[in-house]
C-alpha cells in the first residue's frame, strides 16, 4: 500500500510595521527645545539692575565717656565714735562751719538703731516725695547697658535714708540725754561736701590713662556710717574748688572730629541742656583725649564720676549708595616723587617712562595713566592703564622706579554704568549702613548725584557693556 506523504505547511508571522515619527511631532520638539534655550538664556543673561546715586544728609552725634575731675580732699575721724553729720550730700559747707560731730558715749548709735526699725513712721511727706523723686529720676534714665548704676542709686538711696533717720536721731538725743555730749569738727576750707570715696580724689588731667575710664573695674565706697568709726577713718570728702574738668576718652577719629572746631558742642547725660566749650587737646602714648573746663555745674554732677558726654555736630551732606554695590579693586601704589608735568601742563599728572630700543639706547616718553588719587607720599594708579613691567624714572634724575615692586592698595568703589560700561570709580565711605552707605561726594575719580551703578557690583567685570 503505497503511503501518502503530507507537506508541511509553513506559518507565516506578520512583525508590526515601526510608525516613523510625524512631522508634527519633529516641528514640536524643535519647538520646546528653542524655548527651553531661551528660557535658560534669559535667566542666565538677565538685564543687572541699576541704582540711580541719590543725596543724602546723616547725622555724626556720638557719645564717649566722660570722667568728672575735681579737686577733692577726704577729711577724716577725729576720734572714735559714732559721726554725726550736719550737712547733707552735696550741700555747700562754709569755712569753720561744723561739718560733722563723733559722739563717744554710744547714745547716738542707740537713737540710730532705734530709728532704723521705727523711723519710717516718723518720716514726713516732704521727706517721701524726697525719695520717690530720685527714684522716678533713676527710672526714666536706667540702661540696662549699665547695669551697675543701679548699685550706685542704691547707695544713694541708703544714704539719704541714713540722712534723715540721723537728723531724726539727733534730735531726739538731743532732748532726751543730759550725759549726750558732741566733739563736733568744723570744714577746713569752704566747699561742696560729698560721702563717697572712690580712689580718684588724687587723679589730675595730666596723668591720664585709659584704665581710668574702665568703668568695669570702678567702685564706689559710702563713707556714710551708722555705727562707730575709728579715729584717722574717712567720715566725709569735701570739694573746695567750683572749677573743675571733664577728661574725655577719645578714639582717634572722634578726636580728629571734634577738633575740626575750635568749640565743642555737647549734652551731658542726656540733659536737655546743650554746651558749647572750647577745650584742651591730650595726645599720650597713643591715646586721645580733650578736656572741659568748667566754673558752674558742679552741685548737679557732685557723686558721679563717670558722665556720657554726647557730642553734636551739624548734619552734613552725602552720597546714598547700596551696601551691596561696593566691590574693590587692588592699584599701584608709585611714589609721588615720580610726577610730573606734561608738554604745555603744569599739572604734575604724568610720569616719565623708560624705553629701550633696539641697540640698547634708552629714551623717555611721557605716559599719563589712571590716578585715582595721591596723598603726601603716594599716587594710587589703575594697573590697567600702565604696564605692570614699565620703569619710571624721576625728573630731572636718573633714579627709576620698576611698577612690578609696587606695593598693593585695596581701593573701595563702585561700578558706574553711566556711560554704558562698567567702569570703576573709586569711594570713601562716610557712614556704614546694613542696607545703605553714605559716601563722600566730589572725589576725583568718584562718582556724582544721578550716576547710575550697578546694585550689585558683582553682577558684571569692569570694562564690560552693560547691555549686548
Amino acid at each position: 500500500m503505497a503511503t501518502i506523504k503530507r507537506k508541511k505547511q509553513k506559518t507565516k508571522i506578520e512583525l508590526p510595521k515601526l510608525k516613523m515619527p510625524g512631522f508634527g511631532t519633529f516641528l514640536f520638539a524643535l519647538v520646546f527645545i528653542y524655548i527651553l534655550i531661551r528660557v535658560v538664556a534669559y535667566v542666565n543673561d538677565s538685564d543687572p539692575i541699576i541704582f540711580t546715586v541719590e543725596q543724602s544728609t546723616y547725622d555724626t552725634d556720638f557719645t564717649a565717656t566722660g570722667l568728672a575731675v575735681r579737686s577733692e580732699t577726704v577729711i577724716t575721724a577725729s576720734a572714735t565714735g559714732t559721726p554725726c553729720y550736719y550737712i547733707r550730700d552735696g550741700e555747700k559747707v562754709s569755712k569753720g562751719a561744723n561739718i560733722y560731730a563723733i559722739d563717744s558715749s554710744g547714745s547716738m548709735q542707740a537713737a540710730m538703731s532705734d530709728m532704723q526699725e521705727n523711723g519710717s513712721a516718723l518720716l514726713t511727706s516732704a521727706d517721701y516725695t524726697s525719695l520717690n523723686n530720685q527714684i522716678k529720676m533713676f527710672k526714666n534714665g536706667f540702661s540696662a547697658s549699665n547695669f551697675g548704676n543701679v548699685y550706685n542709686f542704691k547707695t544713694s538711696i541708703d544714704n539719704k535714708l541714713l540722712e534723715l533717720y540721723e537728723e531724726l536721731a539727733l534730735e531726739q538725743v538731743s532732748n532726751g540725754s543730759s550725759s549726750f555730749s558732741l566733739d563736733a569738727q568744723k570744714a577746713p576750707f569752704s566747699g561742696l561736701v560729698t560721702y563717697y570715696q572712690d580712689g580718684y580724689e588724687s587723679v589730675d588731667v595730666k596723668n591720664l590713662t585709659p584704665e581710668l575710664f574702665d568703668k568695669t573695674v570702678y567702685t564706689k565706697q559710702s563713707l556714710k556710717s551708722d555705727g562707730q568709726v575709728s579715729a584717722g577713718s574717712a567720715v566725709c570728702k569735701l570739694i573746695s574748688d567750683e572749677e573743675w574738668n571733664i577728661a574725655i576718652s577719645l578714639s582717634k577719629d572722634e578726636f580728629e572730629k571734634v577738633t575740626q572746631n575750635e568749640y565743642a558742642s555737647f549734652t551731658i547725660n542726656n540733659s536737655s541742656r546743650k554746651i558749647r566749650s572750647t577745650y584742651d587737646k591730650i595726645e599720650k602714648d597713643g591715646h586721645y583725649y580733650i578736656v572741659v573746663s568748667f566754673n558752674k555745674y558742679i552741685a548737679q554732677y557732685v557723686n558721679e564720676r563717670f558722665l556720657d558726654i554726647n557730642f553734636m555736630f551739624e548734619e552734613s551732606s552725602g552720597l546714598k549708595i547700596p551696601a551691596s554695590s561696593v566691590i574693590t579693586k587692588d592699584v599701584y601704589m608709585i611714589p609721588v616723587d615720580y610726577l610730573t608735568g606734561g608738554s604745555g601742563d603744569s599739572d604734575l599728572t604724568h610720569f616719565n617712562q623708560v624705553t629701550y630700543g633696539n641697540s640698547g639706547s634708552t629714551s623717555i616718553k611721557q605716559i599719563s595713566p589712571i590716578i585715582y588719587f595721591t596723598d603726601k607720599r603716594f599716587c594710587y594708579v589703575d594697573p590697567s592703564s600702565i604696564d605692570s613691567d614699565a620703569v619710571l624714572q624721576k625728573n630731572n634724575s636718573k633714579e627709576t622706579f620698576s611698577v612690578a615692586t609696587a606695593a598693593k592698595y585695596t581701593m573701595d568703589g563702585v561700578l558706574c554704568v553711566s556711560r554704558g560700561t562698567a567702569e570703576f570709580r573709586r569711594i570713601e565711605v562716610i557712614v556704614s549702613g546694613d542696607d545703605y552707605s553714605i559716601i563722600k561726594p566730589d572725589l576725583s575719580y568718584g562718582i556724582s548725584r544721578y550716576d547710575r551703578i550697578l546694585l550689585d557690583g558683582h553682577s558684571m567685570k569692569e570694562g564690560e557693556l552693560i547691555y549686548q
